[in-house]
C-alpha cells in the first residue's frame, strides 16, 4: 500500500499536529506502507526529522499565523498526486491544505481535521465563520474522517451536522518509552512545566499570574515557541519572577523530554484543544497533571489520567490556579498511567486505509 500525507507542518515545527503526522509515518512505514509526506514549511526549519525511519518528506513554503496555515505550492502539488498513491490522508482542518480532501470525489481520501471549531479570537472566529460556508464539502467528500478523541467527533457533528461519512476515533499516542528513558535535569527545584505552543489560547499567561502566589522555591519553565512568546516574557518581569519563570524557546525532542520528566508537575490550561499530547507526554513522564476542564481534557482524564490529574474551570482565576498547583506538588510521586502507543495508533489507522479500498473496489465492481 502506498500512502500520501498531507500536513501543514512537519518536524522540526513543533505542534500537536506535527508530532501526530510524524509518529504515524514512522510506524505505518514499519508495518511495511510506503509513505510520503507532503509538507508545509518554513524558511528556518530544517529538513531533517527526529524520528527513524524516516519517510519521503517534501517541503512547501508555507505562511502560518495563530487561525489558518496556508501554503498555495503544497495545495496545488497535493490535488495533483499521481495515482500509485492508493489512500491520500490530509491532515488539518485548520490548513490550506485541507481542501485536498475534495480529491476524495475522484480517489480514496481520509481526513483527519484535527478539528478545534471556532478561532480563538474575534477576527478568527470570523473567517472560520466564513470557511464553514463551504469546509463541510471537506468531510462529506472524504472516503472516512478520523478524529483523535470523542470530543472532537461531537464538535465535528455540532458544528457539521447530518454528515453520513465513515467517521472513527482512533486516540493519539505516546511513545512512553522514550520519553521515560531521558534523564531528568539535576538540582531543580519543584518544576511546573507548560510545553506547547506559545499562542493566547493556550492561556500560559494565567499560569504566570498563578506564580505570584506560590512560594519562590517553585519554578516555572516554558518549553515552546509562538506569537505570545514575548507579552509571556514581558509579563513575567512585570509580575517580578526573575528566574522563577524559565523560557527554553523550542527544544528538540530529547530536551522537551528531559524537561517532562524533571517536571513535578505539568499543566495546560488551554481553551481549545482537539486532544491533547502534552499531557499524557507528561504523564509518561511521571509528572502529576493540571488542565482546563474543556471536553477533550475531560476525556484524557476519564480515559487515561485519572486521579493523576486535576481538571480547574477555564475562567479560574491566579488564586485557584496556585492552589491546584500546590495541591499537585505535596501529593507527591504519580501512579504509573496506561496510555495509548503510536503502534496500535498505525495498526488502527491502516485498517481504515483497508476498509476505504476495499469500499473503492466494492464501488468499481459495481460501476463496471
Amino acid at each position: 500500500m502506498r500512502v500520501a500525507l498531507v500536513t501543514p507542518a512537519f518536524p522540526p515545527s513543533i505542534g500537536g499536529v506535527e508530532d501526530h503526522v510524524s509518529q504515524l509515518a514512522t510506524h505505518l512505514i514499519a508495518t511495511g506502507i510506503d509513505v510520503e509526506v507532503f509538507s508545509g514549511s518554513r524558511r528556518s526549519e530544517a529538513p531533517q526529522t527526529p524520528y527513524t525511519p524516516d519517510p519521503i518528506v517534501h517541503r512547501y513554503r508555507a505562511w502560518r499565523t495563530t487561525a489558518v496555515s496556508v501554503s498555495p505550492r503544497l495545495l496545488i502539488r497535493t490535488m495533483h498526486l499521481d495515482k500509485t498513491f492508493d489512500i491520500v490522508h490530509v491532515h488539518s482542518y485548520h490548513a490550506s491544505s485541507a481542501v485536498t480532501a475534495l480529491t476524495g470525489l475522484r480517489r480514496p481520501v481520509v481526513f483527519t481535521p484535527h478539528f478545534h471549531g471556532s478561532g480563538h479570537t474575534r477576527s478568527t472566529r470570523m473567517l472560520h465563520t466564513l470557511y464553514r460556508k463551504f469546509s463541510r464539502s471537506l468531510f462529506a467528500s472524504s472516503s472516512a474522517v478520523i478524529c483523535v478523541s470523542d470530543a472532537e467527533l461531537e464538535l465535528v457533528h455540532t458544528y457539521f451536522p447530518g454528515l453520513d461519512t465513515d467517521m472513527t476515533v482512533i486516540p493519539n499516542g505516546v511513545d512512553a518509552t522514550t520519553v521515560r528513558a531521558a534523564v531528568p535535569y539535576p538540582d531543580e527545584s519543584a518544576t511546573l512545566v507548560f510545553h506547547g505552543r506559545l499562542e493566547p489560547y493556550k492561556r500560559v499567561d494565567r499560569i504566570i499570574e498563578a506564580m505570584v502566589e506560590l512560594p519562590d522555591t517553585i519554578q516555572l519553565v516554558v518549553v515552546g515557541e509562538g506569537s505570545a512568546r514575548n507579552a509571556l516574557a514581558a509579563s513575567s518581569a512585570r509580575l517580578g519572577l526573575g528566574n522563577r519563570v524559565q523560557f527554553p524557546g523550542r527544544l528538540d525532542t530529547s530536551g522537551v523530554h528531559r524537561w517532562l520528566r524533571t517536571a513535578d508537575v505539568s499543566i495546560s490550561l488551554s481553551e481549545h484543544e482537539a486532544f491533547g499530547i502534552a499531557p499524557l507526554e507528561s504523564a509518561a513522564a511521571g509528572s502529576r497533571i493540571i488542565l482546563s476542564d474543556i471536553p477533550a481534557h475531560r476525556e484524557i482524564v476519564r480515559r487515561f489520567l485519572g486521579a493523576e490529574a486535576i481538571l480547574i474551570p477555564p475562567t479560574a482565576g491566579a488564586t485557584s490556579i496556585a492552589r491546584a498547583i500546590a495541591r499537585q506538588l505535596s501529593a507527591g510521586l504519580a501512579d504509573e498511567v496506561f496510555l495509548p502507543d503510536w503502534t496500535s495508533v498505525a495498526a488502527a489507522t491502516a485498517d481504515v486505509y483497508r476498509r476505504v479500498l476495499e469500499r473503492a473496489v466494492a464501488a468499481r465492481v459495481v460501476e463496471e
